[in-house]
């Protein structure tokens, strides 16, 4: 069984609770604001609908602020009530994958590319839809470590698709894509296009609202089955901070230390209640 315990990378299959692992939206979804919970165990080959796979990440923290007022009373003065008046939640960890699209997602960016000039339609896909495609004619203009994307046909979709993956190896009208291929699945009449150049837009003065899940195994037996599974859902997070690249020695590979800051939404819990929160956290059993 492969794991994601010594390698964090986005085409494992499994992980493990020493590397819990994050998806993350384009937009505020609202998924499971409601009293839903994730019907099956979360699949890192498969992510849900709408939402990218962003690897395994490190130094996971999730901090919440209180600030308490105490109304004093007495000699000597002891508290005798006290009023919350503000809380705040964090979402802070440390990734070292640089695939455009993660880059993109956990600093709140969009992206631009721009493309070579072959393009090519998917007429069917093998197996898995993100990894193996029969593209409708001979893609001569794909080289084994092109960065491809993939979106539906036209200009704008595609300039600003962050469905990219990277060139394995083209055979005839067969296209392989490396590691786990795009994060979304392909679609029958999408375009495939060779990037050139990935660019990072990140206005100042605006402010990407997205979503994120954040979910580790406790539980997969001897077949690779999850049984119980750990999540965290932030349905409305911004970044806190930008992408803090740290280069350490030869014998430590980067590291990218990022922040991101969770608005509180009224969510409906299991019990039927409603109330502001940050987060949903579950124990989920399969």
């Amino acid at each position: 069984m492969t794991t994601t315990k010594d390698s964090p990378n986005v085409q494992l299959d499994f992980v493990e609770i020493v590397a819990p692992r994050l998806w993350m939206s384009k937009t505020y979804k609202t998924t499971y604001v409601g009293n839903a919970a994730p019907a099956a165990a979360l699949n890192v080959s498969s992510p849900l609908s709408g939402w990218y796979d962003c690897g395994s990440i490190k130094a996971v923290k999730m901090p919440v602020a209180k600030t308490v007022r105490d109304y004093m009373r007495g000699v000597p003065q002891t508290s005798r009530k006290q009023w919350e008046v503000s809380r705040t939640a964090q979402i802070t960890f440390n990734t070292s994958d640089l695939s455009p699209y993660v880059e993109a997602l956990i600093n709140g960016q969009t992206v631009f590319n721009t493309m070579a000039t072959p393009h090519w339609h998917v007429a069917s896909y093998m197996g898995l839809g993100h990894k193996v495609a029969i593209v409708a004619g001979s893609p001569t203009g794909f080289a084994e470590y092109d960065i491809l994307v993939c979106a539906s046909p036209s200009n704008a979709s595609i300039n600003t698709s962050m469905n990219m993956a990277v060139c394995e190896s083209v055979s005839a009208s067969i296209l392989t894509l490396e590691g786990g291929g795009f994060p979304i699945i392909m679609a029958v009449g999408d375009h495939v296009r060779k990037v050139n150049r990935v660019a990072f837009k990140d206005v100042m003065g605006t402010n990407t609202v997205r979503s994120a899940m954040l979910f580790w195994d406790d539980v997969v037996d001897s077949d690779g089955d999850i049984h119980i599974q750990h999540a965290v859902y932030f349905p409305k997070l911004q970044n806190f901070t930008g992408q803090d690249l740290d280069f350490k020695s030869e014998t430590e590979e980067y590291e990218s230390s990022i922040t991101l800051a969770a608005q509180a939404v009224e969510m409906t819990f299991d019990d039927g209640n409603t109330g502001y929160d940050f987060y949903k956290k579950w124990v989920l059993a399969y």
